[in-house]
């Protein structure tokens, strides 16, 4: 049962205890079987603002190949240690999305945090991610274009990246989802990822990413709807109570589930159909929705 709740008072997050997170939320491609290239799953190589080209799994609509509708598209967003196969091989979204009129594209951002690198000027995750691969997937797949069509989710560091380019980006995404999302990354200053996305402590990058202050003082926001959802029992607790905290005093839309569980992937699966729940509900209304073939 999911518990929505408001703080009163902001509690430090005992930092975040950024090693045994990413220590967990990286047991994911270790002897992982190839993600096949079917009719609904298609494997793409996608450029943009790095060095080379990254790969990324889009996840076709049943149907999609029977209609010429367009679609609207969810980025869902893997976490640290992790890839771009990652929600497929770990969760059940083929079987979730079969019958949901969604586009699913999970992009490839390595260890980044969704970042423009402090540390390294040619590795633009945030620019990517954010920019580049909706591009390339408005112009490769029939897409709707328009913001209340675009959806950003992930789980640990990409819950951290959902909401951080869904609050910097507002004008193209409508709604944002974190999955136990390791929402106080810029306070950490012990992992060396970290400190290659944001430079050292004090850092202008760090301030201009802390999400939660992101949360009091972003524009443009009216029409954005966030998700928050972490278990009970998750080292990232503190730091999403600290976001949603932040959030109310905004006010943004937005909807906090604190429900039991932990840092795992049975916990992910678990609550990826609530989310796509909201998303089924957003595609109802967008213009001209109808039913699915």
């Amino acid at each position: 049962m999911s518990v929505l709740r408001a703080f009163r008072r902001p509690e430090r997050a005992a930092l975040l205890l950024v090693a045994l997170v990413l220590a967990l939320a990286g047991m994911a491609d270790a002897q992982a079987a190839p993600v096949p290239d079917t009719a609904r799953v298609r494997i793409v190589s996608i450029p943009g603002s790095l060095p080379q080209p990254r790969n990324a799994v889009v996840v076709l609509p049943d149907g999609y190949h029977r209609s010429a509708r367009r679609y609207p598209v969810l980025y869902l967003l893997h976490g640290h240690d992790g890839g771009h196969r990652n929600w497929m091989e770990r969760t059940n979204l083929l079987a979730y999305t079969a019958r949901l009129p969604l586009i699913v594209v999970l992009p490839d951002a390595g260890n980044s945090w969704y970042t423009n690198s402090s540390a390294r000027p040619d590795e633009r995750f945030e620019d990517y991610v954010g920019r580049d691969v909706p591009a390339f997937v408005d112009q490769n797949f029939r897409t709707l274009t328009f913001r209340e069509a675009r959806y950003v989710a992930g789980l640990s560091m990409g819950g951290y990246g959902a909401l951080m380019l869904a609050l910097k980006h507002p004008s193209r995404f409508s709604l944002a989802g974190s999955f136990s999302g390791a929402l106080g990354a810029t306070r950490s200053t012990t992992s060396p990822t970290v400190m290659d996305a944001f430079g050292p402590a004090g850092s202008a990058s760090r301030a201009e990413n802390d999400l939660p202050a992101l949360a009091r003082d972003a524009r443009g926001l009216d029409a954005s709807y966030f998700y928050i959802d972490t278990g009970s029992a998750d080292p990232v607790l503190s730091s999403n109570r600290e976001f949603v905290r932040a959030a109310a005093e905004r006010p943004l839309a937005y909807e906090y589930h604190e429900v039991p569980g932990a840092h795992t992937w049975e916990y992910w699966n678990r609550r990826l159909p609530v989310f796509l729940a909201l998303v089924e509900e957003r595609i109802a209304r967008l213009p001209g929705a109808g039913p699915h073939p």
